[in-house]
């Protein structure tokens, strides 16, 4: 397969911004969900079912989280001419979200359970993402993009079978199952994501961005338009989902109810469910189309810059907004205000600037890293 370079406006690092800027949108996404945990839902009463109303946002976050986390490693690959020293540095970059990523994150879960050795019985999304990319990097090397994508569904299809049929007695099972399949009701973890289904996801989502580095310079614009279309049919599979979700739950309570309840569920996200994933993966496929298409007519441009700063350095925005909201707002304890929109922009647009700063910071080490060579011509 030949490998082609992607047209589109690029950050100083050579990313493309559209991409960097949903990125940036999906972690704002989950700042406003921790925000919403750690302010709203400890209240009670109306404020904890404003929480509720606002899941039906952001809960885009994780199926865009892990989607355009493997659309990278496809665009990666795609672009690279020697994937090897990527290959290492993507697998580093798993051994350190599983090792000091885990340790600087579930400590901020200290406050909300009152439970033993909580420390081992978290399995935060950087966990499971730390095990994608030790996988995908090996396997984008050995399979082409629809082979993986099928393998992505294969393991998304079999982590259910698994979760719904094998019910282990054993504490060393349970856990095995709840770590890697999940169930719906823990009875190890205190909370997780399962690593087979979302390794699907992760997986699929290189599929799409082996679609941006291969057509991208033929055709900039007709993959943003695929982006679209493909995500919007996504989407309107989860959304039938839905329906039939709706129509269950008023026509027929036979044998086999909850699973298909289950099944058809936009919320069910421990372990994440088929409408759960195509409505949301889907939304945020056709956002990312959208994206491109705004960055290739130059519109959003400002937006475009702002979501790509933290798009750009989404580790460090996802360990420090668990410090700022799990453990610094919860610990305010501070009353309801309607005006806890502000609350929030006040908050992400801190961390904003210290991620602006971070930018900055890495900016200014690749110019001098580029000064040699300048001045030798």
């Amino acid at each position: 397969m030949e490998r082609e370079q992607v047209s589109g406006a690029r950050s100083v690092s050579g990313r493309l911004e559209a991409v960097d800027a949903m990125r940036g949108t999906v972690m704002l996404l989950v700042f406003l969900s921790h925000f919403a945990d750690a302010y709203l839902y400890p209240l009670g009463g109306e404020a904890a079912h404003l929480r509720e109303r606002l899941n039906l946002l952001t809960r885009l976050a994780t199926p865009g989280f892990m989607l355009i986390s493997g659309l990278m490693l496809g665009l990666l690959y795609a672009r690279s001419r020697d994937f090897g020293p990527l290959r290492t540095r993507l697998q580093r970059r798993g051994l350190f979200l599983l090792t000091v990523g885990h340790l600087l994150i579930v400590p901020t879960y200290r406050f909300w359970p009152d439970e033993p050795l909580y420390l081992l019985r978290t399995l935060v999304v950087t966990d499971t993402l730390g095990v994608a990319l030790l996988v995908g990097p090996w396997l984008v090397t050995r399979l082409n993009g629809r082979a993986r994508a099928a393998l992505g569904l294969g393991l998304f299809v079999l982590s259910w079978v698994v979760s719904l049929c094998w019910w282990p007695e054993s504490a060393v099972a349970r856990t095995l199952k709840e770590v890697f399949f999940g169930q719906r009701q823990l009875s190890v973890l205190l909370s997780g994501f399962p690593v087979v289904p979302w390794l699907g996801v992760y997986l699929m989502g290189s599929l799409f961005g082996e679609w941006m580095g291969t057509w991208g310079r033929a055709d900039a614009k007709g993959v943003g338009r695929r982006f679209e279309l493909v995500g919007l049919g996504i989407a309107m599979g989860g959304a039938g989902l839905v329906v039939v979700h709706i129509a269950v739950h008023h026509l027929w309570h036979g044998a086999g109810f909850d699973t298909l309840m289950a099944l058809t569920s936009q919320a069910q996200k421990y372990p994440p469910g088929p409408a759960y994933l195509m409505l949301y993966g889907g939304t945020v496929l056709a956002l990312l189309g959208l994206l491109m298409r705004a960055e290739q007519a130059g519109y959003l441009a400002r937006y475009l810059r702002a979501t790509s700063v933290i798009g750009r350095h989404s580790l460090l925005a996802f360990v420090l907004q668990f410090y700022v909201y799990y453990a610094g707002l919860y610990l305010l304890r501070l009353h309801y205000t309607p005006l806890w929109p502000l609350l929030f922009v006040f908050t992400a647009g801190l961390q904003w600037c210290a991620l602006y700063a971070w930018d900055l910071r890495g900016r200014a080490r690749e110019a001098s890293a580029r000064l040699p060579a300048v001045v030798a011509r």
